[in-house]
């Protein structure tokens, strides 16, 4: 039988702004809306799911000011403006990171957002970017490491992944994100694909205009890549990944339609996503670039796309949901481990934080002894935090999810009026 979609969202009262904000970000430029939307919330909407650069380079501030007035139209250049600074500076970076391993004679593989700049996709300006994610051979991704780190680069203080090398940090900002592999991207349908495979395999393509060897992977390994990425790595955390970026991202890529190269992209991650997931994301980027309005024909509707929408919004409007969904830590995750091993890892991560991590998830302390004291609190912490993602999961499946934020503030609104 074939595996569902994993999610199981609550219903969505979603109000008109993020109607809008789904039809400005995904729809045909200037399509028409028909209910009014109040400006500020429009632009809340779109910051909330970090589609407004996405929407200001779709429509343009003209348009944009017709609807929404001279103010917020600025506010939204002014997102595009610096999705564009940042999106620059990841590819200075592919730059000078290509130009550390030429000489090496490190072949690289870009990833992500540069390889779809690369690639020749229009997404510069479109969304927000802050690290430059790069594939390199596995026996040598170490001393490229290095090479960075001689050249000033410096350590997040982060953990490395079973896919990557910790993150470092370029002295004027960035981060640098070395890969081993990609993980849940499985060419030959057993381990996730290496530099070695997807060159073997011929499923990469000569990156223009960089030094060195550098290469993208051929699109619909890229599709796999930003499938994957978004629902096997973080569909569980829509709250802290807007899953529109893969919404987008894929759009841009052209693989909403039904065709060999969706099949071959789908094919591809078939171990960790689903034959219904991926279809139901392709039939969302289809509906969505369509202008569809999924929210208004039928918010209970149980098609996969309506689904998975639902599961996208409810995820950053829905504390409750949010919070339940935090008990997929212990679903299964895209690994080449055994599943005990990865869990167990997994586990051993949570508990034993890094000063980085500490820093992220509780704040940098006072005093040194603060990390310690953090570190011994941590287990009671999350047992803590268990109990309440659990109880979350029981009050959601016993009685409706209560309105999202803007749904609130849009009723506020009419109260006043």
């Amino acid at each position: 039988m074939p595996r569902p979609i994993r999610f199981r969202p609550p219903r969505v009262v979603a109000p008109p702004e993020v109607r809008w904000m789904l039809l400005r970000a995904f729809g045909p430029p200037g399509a028409p809306f028909p209910d009014p939307v109040e400006p500020l919330a429009a632009l809340a909407a779109a910051r909330q799911f970090e589609v407004s650069a996405r929407v200001a380079s779709r429509q343009g501030r003209a348009r944009l000011a017709a609807e929404l007035g001279e103010e917020v139209a600025a506010v939204f250049q002014r997102d595009q403006a610096r999705a564009a600074a940042l999106g620059m500076r990841v590819s200075a970076l592919a730059q000078e990171v290509a130009g550390a391993a030429a000489p090496l004679g490190i072949p690289l593989v870009l990833l992500k957002f540069a390889a779809l700049d690369a690639s020749g996709v229009r997404i510069l300006g479109t969304r927000t970017v802050c690290d430059l994610d790069v594939l390199a051979p596995a026996d040598r991704a170490a001393e490229l490491q290095e090479a960075l780190l001689a050249r000033g680069y410096r350590s997040s203080g982060l953990p490395e992944s079973e896919h990557q090398l910790p993150a470092i940090v370029h002295p004027a900002g960035g981060v640098v994100e070395v890969h081993r592999r990609v993980l849940g991207v499985r060419p030959d349908g057993g381990a996730s694909a290496t530099a070695g495979t997807l060159e073997r395999g011929g499923l990469l393509l000569p990156a223009p205009g960089l030094p060195g060897r550098c290469a993208v992977p051929v699109p619909e390994v890229q599709a796999a890549h930003i499938l994957v990425h978004g629902i096997g790595q973080h569909g569980w955390w829509p709250d802290s990944y807007s899953l529109l970026k893969m919404v987008a991202d894929l759009t841009d890529l052209g693989f909403h339609e039904e065709d060999e190269a969706f099949r071959r992209a789908a094919g591809l991650v078939a171990r960790d996503v689903s034959p219904a997931e991926a279809e139901a994301v392709r039939r969302l980027c289809a509906a969505l670039a369509a202008g569809a309005d999924l929210l208004a024909a039928d918010a209970g509707s149980a098609s996969g796309e309506a689904v998975l929408l639902r599961h996208i919004l409810a995820g950053r409007l829905d504390g409750g949901y949010a919070a339940a969904l935090r008990l997929g830590f212990f679903q299964p995750q895209p690994s080449d481990r055994p599943a005990a091993v990865r869990l167990a890892r997994s586990v051993l991560g949570a508990l034993f934080l890094t000063r980085a991590q500490v820093d992220a998830i509780y704040g940098r302390p006072r005093h040194p002894l603060g990390y310690l004291g953090r570190r011994l609190a941590r287990p009671f912490d999350l047992l803590f935090r268990l109990g309440i993602y659990g109880a979350r999961t029981v009050r959601l499946r016993l009685k409706p999810s209560p309105p999202g934020p803007l749904s609130r503030h849009r009723e506020r609104g009419r109260k006043k009026g």
